[in-house]
């Protein structure tokens, strides 16, 4: 494989991670809707990884159960802007770090209809993606083809139903006319990790200081990751809700498919671990965060061999993404 094409690659699929990683919304539900199944593709169904929420800590009194209750026929305009840094090792051999551009995506929600038992439902489009800023040496063709990755985006649209913790419990999501294939294999590849994705909030009446943890297992990108979220309210005050959070991922050695690698190309993960911290600032009658904001630091180590080649060679990763988040 050129050395160029895969970094490439390694680019569109870190984008990918950035995106997935993001705790983004007070619900901790993703707010990107490339996630939800579309037609055509199976929704995830109800399995053992659905998200585990254990309360640590209760907090101070005052005791409230955080529950979300968003204004209905409000759309809500939200930027998510995600910042990567990437150091790639190939065979023992370091390469100089990877200028990867900002990448500003831009998505409107709106929220239709509340059900008596607290199910919301709500619509979700995107409205504008790009890449943003100094591409530093970056060859061309990997700048184009995360621009075009991300420009995909656009018009992506659909209608979900999450209940008032933050649970995603269905949805459907309408691509593009004349998307193409890879955005279809994205779409049908992100949608299985939906349900593993969502970090509901927990059951419990809660006052400051209150703790709660969530594990889950997710597919980001094509590979499987075991995670866990710790959550903090740091502070409740007149509808505003702020939490600290603390992520903590780790993944077993596996084979990765995403269609963002060359065809042909075995890619095989050794290691990889992740570490972040971040804040989200809400209110429950919104749907997505006043702001948030999250910095995550990973590595990992992965074998590749080429399409019809047997030779393998390792490829160390150390990523470093800041991604923030403001609606209004």
């Amino acid at each position: 494989m050129k050395k160029r094409q895969f970094i490439a690659s390694l680019c569109l699929v870190s984008a990918g991670w950035a995106i997935e990683l993001s705790p983004a919304s007070l619900s901790a539900e993703t707010p990107l809707v490339v996630q939800q199944p579309a037609p055509g593709v199976s929704a995830p169904a109800p399995n053992s990884k659905t998200p585990q929420v254990e309360l640590l800590n209760p907090g101070v009194e005052p005791r409230q159960e955080l529950r979300l209750k968003p204004a209905i026929d409000v759309k809500e305009t939200t930027v998510m802007t995600v910042k990567t840094d990437m150091e790639i090792s190939a065979s023992g051999r370091s390469s100089p770090g990877a200028k990867i551009p900002v990448s500003v995506m831009t998505f409107e929600t709106k929220v239709t209809k509340i059900d008596p038992n607290g199910d919301i439902h709500y619509e979700f489009a995107y409205t504008n993606s790009d890449i943003v800023g100094d591409t530093g040496n970056m060859p061309p063709a990997v700048r184009d083809a995360m621009r075009s990755a991300l420009k995909s985006m656009v018009g992506v649209k659909g209608s979900f139903i999450m209940d008032n913790r933050g649970f995603h419990k269905g949805g459907d999501i309408i691509l593009p006319e004349g998307a193409d294939n890879n955005l279809k294999q994205m779409v049908g590849q992100m949608s299985k990790s939906l349900e593993q994705l969502a970090s509901p909030l927990p059951a419990e009446a809660v006052g400051k200081g209150a703790k709660w943890r969530v594990s889950s297992s997710s597919d980001f990108s094509g590979m499987n990751v075991n995670d866990i979220a710790t959550y903090e309210l740091d502070s409740w005050q007149d509808g505003v809700v702020s939490l600290n959070v603390s992520i903590e991922q780790q993944a077993n050695p596996q084979n990765i498919t995403s269609p963002q690698l060359p065809a042909g190309t075995t890619l095989s993960l050794k290691s990889f671990s992740s570490q972040g911290r971040g804040k989200v600032t809400g209110r429950l009658d919104r749907l997505i965060p006043l702001r948030s904001s999250v910095s995550i630091s990973s590595n990992s180590e992965m074998s590749v061999k080429n399409a019809g080649s047997s030779e393998e060679s390792t490829i160390t990763t150390k990523m470093a993404m800041e991604m923030t988040l403001e609606s209004k």
